[in-house]
């Protein structure tokens, strides 16, 4: 019945007679609700998510229109980490695992913004020694309109089917996603002028240290992430935007919000941080801030952590009014009364930053 539904949906794309899409390419990030259930069983075993931006775990995060015709276009999406969990006082089991999502679709245009959506997608999982190949089929229903010149939006609704592999149970993805693009061309913008209004993200490498004493134990993990942009953990924040204050000087906020509920348990990790960034020279800049970070799960309180962040990078054009930057930064938080554990994060980064006007 599915199968018949989605070849249904791929014959009224095809037939239809249909407005002209935006002749530019573009590239955009996407995040929201999503809902994860195995198929067929019958039961409430279904796993909510909030992530914004996505973090990848449940669906890819970038993605890249390119148009084909007038109305039709192509979208790959990609998302992908490796992360690998130390701890060295024996306590837990050291683990390494790898994911990648690439999902390939047409998009088609049936009315004034409004468009539908079919494809594929792949799904690569490796924890430790055992790795599985899960392919699915994908559908999407959205509008997408235009909030200036340089930056589009779109929502959409998006269901995916999961076959089953020798170590996956089928499922079923339900999504309700916002993404914001911006256009390509080959005219690439000038990053040695002031600062500009701009809104990006940002992924790279990431080696987290987080150690203290809980109930006479010694906790000593160390867990190194490399993460393509918008995926991993909320530290640090993978979507930026950025205030020019003038002259050399510009305020950058970061924002990050994970929610996972399952079976009754709910957690939630969120992370706003602020600093002021500082151009030196040629594209050169330093950065420094403070973070607030908020953890709260089902049956404990939430509890805020405080700390403080620094970076050195540099920015460059890319195509036409996006910039890309790569920076070192190193973030701290410090233990609290009911959390007795510090953190330290130092992180190698890349990031695209969008013109907001």
């Amino acid at each position: 019945m599915k199968r018949a539904i989605f070849l249904l949906l791929l014959d009224a794309i095809a037939a239809a007679t249909l407005p002209a899409q935006a002749a530019t390419p573009r590239i955009g990030v996407e995040g929201g609700l999503l809902r994860l259930k195995p198929a067929g069983t019958g039961q409430r075993d279904y796993i909510d998510r909030l992530d914004l931006p996505g973090s990848g775990l449940a669906s890819p995060t970038l993605f890249l229109v390119i148009p084909v015709t007038p109305r039709f276009a192509v979208e790959p999406s990609l998302s992908a980490s490796r992360d690998k969990f130390t701890e060295r006082s024996g306590l837990f089991p050291q683990q390494t695992s790898t994911q990648v999502r690439l999902s390939v679709r047409a998009d088609v245009s049936i009315a004034s913004g409004l468009y539908v959506a079919g494809g594929g997608a792949l799904r690569y999982r490796k924890i430790d020694a055992s790795s599985a190949l899960q392919p699915a089929i994908l559908a999407a229903i959205g509008y997408q309109t235009n909030l200036s010149a340089s930056l589009g939006a779109r929502l959409e609704a998006r269901w995916v089917s999961q076959r089953r592999t020798d170590s996956i149970a089928p499922s079923n993805l339900y999504a309700l996603l916002l993404g914001i693009s911006s256009p390509i061309s080959r005219t690439a913008s000038h990053t040695n002028r002031p600062w500009g209004l701009r809104l990006g993200v940002t992924g790279g490498y990431v080696r987290t240290h987080i150690y203290g004493t809980t109930m006479g134990f010694n906790v000593d993990v160390r867990e190194t992430s490399l993460d393509f942009p918008g995926t991993g953990s909320t530290t640090p924040p993978k979507l930026f935007l950025v205030v020019p204050l003038g002259g050399r000087f510009a305020l950058e906020s970061g924002f990050d919000a994970q929610r996972e509920q399952q079976q009754g348990i709910t957690f939630f990790d969120g992370h706003f941080a602020t600093r002021l960034d500082v151009a030196i020279s040629r594209g050169v800049y330093a950065a420094a801030g403070g973070n607030i970070r908020y953890l709260e799960q089902t049956g404990t309180a939430g509890f805020a952590l405080s700390g403080a962040n620094g970076a050195i990078g540099y920015r460059f054009p890319l195509i036409y009014q996006l910039e890309g930057r790569t920076e070192v930064s190193y973030t701290v938080f410090k233990e609290r009364r009911n959390y007795p554990f510090a953190e330290n994060d130092l992180a190698v980064l890349m990031g695209v930053a969008m013109a907001l006007k």
